[in-house]
């Protein structure tokens, strides 16, 4: 028993240390440009391959092979294998793809073992803005299949100059749609600071982008923060014009509360049945209010405008029903009871027909006495 746990255990060992390294380990490369490039610029970048895949014993497979290539056109590879911290220069190679042997890279596995790479080239021209792969490394198997973690892979995104004037003018028709709904947003009293800032950061960067000339890539970085500046300016203005709708909506809701609080208050009306009629109607409007703030405090704008809108709409003609009925009340006689005004006016009916029954009454007295 005690055999067959230790063989088990061995077993396993072996499998573990069948590959005494999981992944290939690439250095970040030096002299690798920041931003997008532009065809025609010159790449000159190193790097370090630290550890390899490797066998039991070994520090690389002797069927395996190391792989290199770029996008860029004439490359030139310097390439150097480093035992023991000693450099063994291989020719310079100048084809897009490289690759080394296992046999090169065999040796025992207490070997310090690395690869230096240089790499230099031109980017290419591009039909169109692309990815493009500067440098990428493989370690391949007798298939030349890739090993699980046997890649290391370093791309940049390459400018076509003639898309870059393109999306410049399209930007520029952006821009000018944007300033149109600041000046429709300002005509209505929105609030538009904010946005004003992104549109005049969005005019700037769009100015340096034509100025570039024939600097594509810092063209495209300034279009690219033009059109950020575009989308986030949009996305404020948006919420300054929902804000302000339900502002509006509220404060007409402040002004019929106005009206309502002095029937109540000034002319005892609270049970008027028209004063109670314009209660119902107010707290519809506040209703569509307080939904159209929900849905504006969870970001669906375009459901919580067109609420504000219908809220400011109804609380309009709210209003102007209150107004009328303030009118209306304050026209009556100071006696008048304006809760009862149409009893006093049948009392005064009531009163002149008994006046004029009493005058008839007193003149066919008098035809008789004659």
């Amino acid at each position: 028993m005690k055999i067959r746990v230790l063989l088990t255990i061995l077993l396993a060992c072996c499998a573990l240390c069948a590959f005494s390294a999981t992944a290939i380990t690439v250095q970040p490369p030096s002299g690798l440009p920041s931003g997008d490039l532009t065809p025609g610029t010159r790449v000159n970048i190193e790097t370090t391959i630290t550890d390899f895949i490797s066998a039991s014993g070994t520090t690389f497979p002797g069927t395996d092979t190391l792989q290199f290539y770029t996008d860029l056109d004439s490359p030139r590879w310097n390439i150097a294998i480093v035992l023991n911290s000693i450099e063994n220069p291989r020719p310079v190679e100048g084809s897009r793809t490289v690759r080394i042997s296992g046999f090169e890279l065999e040796y025992p596995s207490n070997t310090d073992l690395k690869v230096r790479v240089s790499l230099e080239g031109v980017v290419p021209d591009v039909s169109a803005t692309s990815d493009k792969t500067i440098m990428r490394i493989r370690q391949l198997d007798s298939d030349d299949d890739v090993r699980a973690n046997g890649e290391e892979l370093f791309t940049k995104k390459v400018i076509n100059p003639a898309e870059v004037q393109t999306a410049i003018i399209s930007a520029k028709a952006e821009l000018q749609t944007f300033k149109s709904e600041l000046d429709t947003a300002k005509a209505k009293g929105v609030d538009t600071s904010e946005a004003d800032t992104k549109y005049n950061a969005a005019q700037t960067a769009l100015q340096s982008a034509e100025v570039a000339g024939n600097n594509a890539a810092s063209a495209q970085l300034n279009l690219n923060s033009a059109k950020t500046a575009i989308a986030d300016g949009q996305a404020l203005l948006e919420r300054a014009v929902v804000q302000h709708a339900i502002t509006s909506a509220e404060t007409t809701l402040a002004e019929i509360d106005g009206v309502l609080d002095y029937f109540t208050t000034n002319k005892s009306m609270g049970s008027d049945s028209r004063v109670v009629l314009l209660s119902s109607k107010r707290q519809s409007v506040k209703n569509q209010i307080d939904t159209a703030k929900g849905n504006f405090d969870s970001n669906n704008l375009a459901l919580a405008e067109r609420q504000a809108d219908d809220a400011l709409a109804e609380g309009r003609i709210v209003l102007e029903e209150a107004r009328n009925l303030q009118e209306e009340v304050e026209s009556l006689p100071v006696f008048v009871d304006p809760g009862q005004p149409y009893l006093w006016i049948v009392l005064g009916a009531i009163a002149i027909i008994v006046v004029g029954f009493v005058i008839m009454k007193k003149r066919n007295t008098w035809d008789e006495l004659g």
